[in-house]
């Protein structure tokens, strides 16, 4: 790699160098989501932490539940439903790219990269509350609502969680980078 303290770069110039580090870094950081998919592991420890997480979560707000491996039964307004908790619903797509941005980001020092795993359990948290959502969903409004809300507003509702944990990392914590290096192109 090119050593910044050689190159002659304008403020712009070195504002789209970051840009770019970060980015090839990103690109390089996906590679063990690939690696994964391609090798598909049994998620199942995961699914049951998961699973055990909202039932807990949906019975402190009222939701009955029963289980059956990773599915949670449910009595609906259509009648009874059974929700598959899949490997997809573990959250563990979301972690892998909060931990992709955080080591993406260049000059930061490897204690304040260990800090960032703070966002591991908020992230795990958010899905458990989506997970809830959706439940809650389901019971109340039926089983149609249920998958507008886990196809549409969720996909979009977990991206933007995992850019906001990682933005407040970035702000907040991984100090003098400053998030207009990345923003503003």
């Amino acid at each position: 790699m090119i050593e910044m303290s050689k190159l002659k770069l304008s403020k712009e110039q070195s504002r789209l160098w970051y840009v770019f580090v970060f980015l090839v870094r990103i690109m390089l950081l996906s590679i063990p989501l690939y690696v994964i998919l391609w090798a598909n592991p049994s998620m199942e420890f995961i699914q049951y932490a998961v699973r055990d997480s909202a039932i807990l979560a949906a019975n402190l707000i009222g939701i009955e539940t029963k289980t059956d491996g990773f599915y949670i039964n449910l009595n609906t307004v259509d009648g009874p439903v059974s929700i598959d908790i899949g490997a997809d619903c573990t959250g563990w797509k979301s972690a892998i790219a909060y931990l992709a941005l955080v080591l993406a980001v260049p000059r930061v020092k490897n204690k304040k990269r260990l800090v960032a795993m703070v966002g591991i359990p908020i992230i795990y948290a958010v899905n458990i509350g989506r997970i809830v959502f959706l439940l809650w969903a389901a019971v109340n409004m039926g089983f149609g609502y249920f998958r507008v809300f886990h196809e549409y507003l969720w996909k979009l509702g977990m991206s933007l969680a995992v850019i906001a944990v990682w933005y407040v990392w970035l702000t907040k914590k991984a100090g003098k980078i400053k998030p207009e290096k990345f923003i503003s192109y």
